[in-house]
């Protein structure tokens, strides 16, 4: 039987996917940083997309702002082909080990991404163009939302796999270094805050901060109120995690919150233009109480101290901005509790994160707890079971 070009071309791309046992290498720091800058394409592509949605635009996939997204996410999908492609060319590596370390979910993210696109179009034909909260519950929309987070998030876990694997950092300044994942982390960061809009406290219009903080008993203050203790916990996840990692350089976390800002602001219009901004300061305060009391994970007054001054700092300005505004103040007790309020869930959540530290692990128990009886006496029962033959 002849051999056709096309099994010729099957079998070549079985050999590339076969993994050729090289060591897996790191992107350059300047690899990362090509990669977050076509990332930055992608979700600007996806920020003008989400603002013209706002605005009620016309929902067709053939639009300037849907274009931009669209080119964005080929340009990130095309340099990391290239870098697969160079790894290939250069030590004849295939596989995984032409994928170098933190770019695996990426290699997986760009087909789950055309894949989500084309189950998109099929589910507009079918059923429509959805709503406002429909869309962030549309499975084609979470399919888009995975697969480009774990595109836009590569650089951000190369510098992890970097650290955890004990790996040497590359002899550049440490902003240099740290620029592509701080974008990275923040790109993350912004796929959150659309998907979880209704939650964060810096996508709400100050109109609808005021008259919803105003009403005593209404849904709409009620709504607000668990905004900012959402958007607490995100923030202090987000540094917990980044910190506790890294020691980060000053300006890391005012970089990263960019684009979530950018993001909220295109969710409400850029009506909100205040919180916007607040969103941006809200992550140099984070650079400088990290700066501070260097809430590494091992000291739970650090801890506590961050997560208390950024609430309590954070949330008053964002009442502050809120009356000066829409001209009215909300009542008295929300004003001036909700940030005390957010603090302290800050604060037991920086407990939970670390309850206790200690250098050496806790004495056990003298005596068994009623479960460890129950395990002793079934092993008891299955160690004189005589065996069967």
């Amino acid at each position: 039987m002849a051999i056709t070009p096309l099994d010729r071309l099957l079998e070549y791309n079985m050999h590339l996917l076969k993994d050729s046992g090289h060591p897996r290498l790191f992107a350059a720091w300047w690899h990362d940083l090509i990669t977050a800058a076509a990332s930055a394409w992608f979700l600007g592509g996806l920020i003008a997309v989400v603002r013209a949605a706002e605005a009620d635009r016309t929902d067709s996939f053939f639009t300037w702002w849907h274009l931009a997204f669209y080119t964005g996410f080929v340009a990130a999908a095309a340099w990391i082909a290239y870098l697969l492609l160079r790894a290939h060319r250069a030590d004849g590596r295939t596989g995984l080990a032409a994928v170098p370390h933190g770019y695996g979910p990426a290699v997986v993210g760009v087909p789950l991404f055309l894949v989500s696109l084309v189950a998109d179009l099929i589910w507009h034909a079918v059923f429509g163009s959805p709503g406002s909260l429909d869309l962030l519950f549309s499975p084609a929309h979470l399919g888009l939302a995975v697969s480009g987070v774990l595109v836009v998030a590569a650089p951000w876990l190369s510098a992890w796999r970097r650290d955890a694997l004990g790996a040497q950092p590359e002899e550049v300044d440490v902003h240099l270094r740290f620029a592509a994942p701080a974008l990275s982390l923040g790109y993350v960061f912004a796929a959150v805050v659309l998907f979880v809009s209704y939650g964060i406290a810096f996508a709400w219009r100050p109109a609808e901060v005021a008259s919803g903080l105003g009403e005593s008993d209404g849904p709409a203050g009620w709504a607000v109120a668990a905004s900012v203790m959402f958007t607490t916990l995100a923030v202090l996840a987000l540094v917990v995690v980044a910190s506790g990692r890294f020691r980060l350089p000053v300006g890391f976390f005012t970089v990263a919150f960019v684009f979530p800002a950018l993001m909220a602001g295109a969710n409400a219009g850029f009506e909100n233009g205040g919180f916007v901004v607040l969103f941006v300061l809200s992550g140099a305060l984070a650079d400088l109480l990290t700066w501070l009391v260097r809430p590494d994970l091992r000291r739970r007054k650090d801890l506590i101290t961050f997560a208390a001054a950024w609430s309590v700092l954070t949330w008053l300005a964002y009442m502050i901005i809120t009356r000066t505004v829409e001209g009215a103040w909300p009542a008295v007790e929300i004003t001036t509790g909700a940030p005390i309020a957010a603090a302290l869930l800050g604060a037991a959540f920086m407990l939970v994160i670390q309850p206790d530290h200690r250098e050496v692990a806790p004495p056990r128990p003298s005596e068994p707890s009623p479960f460890d009886e129950v395990i002793a006496r079934a092993k008891a029962m299955t160690a004189n079971r005589p065996e069967q033959s």
